[in-house]
């Protein structure tokens, strides 16, 4: 039988939130070098509905229904914004990143917003994510010309 006291040491992503969201970053970042432009705006689009159900998952486990209602929703607009960049303007996929990242800041006042509980790590982590993959799209997308 398993002992279910047992206290598992933190992940290395809450010991050093900001160093491998940077390493996250990048690696999210790495495959549009490589990719042609529909490829990369569409790898782009998906991950950020990706990026943004985590809170939806997190409301899930954590939150009360209207929790799961407003992260759920909100991750849908991502969505949406992902199909706009994907479909008729490029530049909305950037923009939709930085906007995660306000989000996440979001939750960082989360007692004073109302809005669920999610670790403490997690907010640091994906602003820096999603600030190195919006810039990054800006500066390779604007190289590629694609916006």
């Amino acid at each position: 039988m398993v002992d279910q006291t047992q206290h598992h040491s933190p992940s290395v992503f809450a010991r050093k939130p900001v160093l491998t969201g940077i390493a996250v970053g990048i690696g999210s970042l790495a495959p549009h070098f490589f990719l042609p432009a529909a490829a990369s705006l569409g790898f782009a689009a998906v991950l950020i509905g990706l990026i943004a159900g985590v809170y939806f998952g997190f409301a899930v486990v954590n939150g009360s229904p209207r929790d799961q209602f407003v992260e759920f929703n909100v991750a849908g607009g991502f969505v949406v914004a992902g199909l706009i960049g994907l479909l008729l303007w490029p530049v909305a996929l950037p923009l939709a990143y930085f906007g995660h990242a306000l989000w996440d800041f979001a939750h960082h006042n989360r007692s004073k917003l109302g809005l669920v509980a999610i670790p403490q790590w997690y907010v640091p982590w994906c602003v820096v994510i999603d600030v190195i993959v919006g810039g990054g799209l800006l500066a390779i997308w604007r190289v590629d010309g694609l916006i």
